[in-house]
């Protein structure tokens, strides 16, 4: 009985030993999981800050082509309005102002011309 008893117990203590083993590599395995799994998130970190920056770029540029053009467009849209502005004053003028006009110059004789000063020019000026 006491050898059945001995080797109960010689059992148990190998089983039990082997037993923390096994739990011991499976704790190195944890460990090793756990740093590789750190290690993997650190290189995601990187990943996403390297994304960010290439968007970030991608939108400065953009950005900046955009004002670009926006610049050019308000500068044509700034001469047209010009050119547009000085024909209306023109097209105004003409329609307000005749071809000719009469003037009475100070020679006493009547004269045409586009203006009045051009009309008189060479006989005295404008009366008046």
């Amino acid at each position: 009985m006491f050898r059945n008893l001995m080797t109960g117990m010689a059992m148990a203590c190998a089983l039990a030993i082997g037993v923390s083993t096994e739990t011991f590599a499976q704790q190195t395995d944890a460990q090793q999981d756990a740093d590789k799994a750190g290690t993997e998130a650190k290189q995601a970190g990187k990943s996403a800050g390297a994304a960010v920056k290439d968007a970030s770029k991608a939108t400065a540029k953009t950005t900046k082509t955009v004002a670009k053009k926006t610049a050019q467009v308000t500068t044509d849209a700034a001469k047209e309005t010009a050119t547009g502005t000085k024909k209306a004053a023109k097209a105004t003028k003409k329609a307000l102002t005749p071809e000719t006009t009469t003037a009475a110059c100070n020679d006493g004789t009547t004269q045409t011309g586009k203006t009045k000063t051009t009309a008189c020019a060479n006989h005295g000026g404008v009366i008046g």
